[in-house]
């Protein structure tokens, strides 16, 4: 199995959904910079962890992502071929600044 680690900042807020099946789903994108240059990865959490994500970050946050790594091929609306980094998240560590809701430290999972 190959596993995927990761820093970086959320481009956005989290956006979560419920499949049909009810499970409940989040997505955010992470910007991970080294060297000057920007990579964006596609973060997907399940259940607990999607929903833990989704009550505590926000645009901005860094955060530490452990997971699973796909590449997904995509068309350009110019035509042109791409691929996306997408990473199943299996872990999700808060770092840094947390955003500014009101919460305690102590309402906040430091890792989950």
């Amino acid at each position: 199995m190959l596993e995927i680690q990761l820093i970086g900042n959320l481009g956005k807020d989290p956006e979560a959904r419920y499949t049909q099946d009810g499970v409940f789903v989040c997505t955010f994108s992470v910007a991970v910079t080294h060297k000057d240059e920007t990579t964006w990865v596609d973060v997907t959490a399940w259940r607990e962890l999607g929903e833990r994500c989704h009550q505590y970050l926000a645009k901005g946050r860094q955060v530490f992502v452990r997971g699973l790594p796909a590449v997904e091929a995509f068309v350009r609306k110019n035509g042109e071929p791409g691929a996306a980094l997408k990473v199943t998240a299996q872990s999700v560590q808060f770092l840094g600044k947390k955003p500014e809701n009101g919460l305690a430290e102590a309402d906040e999972p430091g890792n989950t």
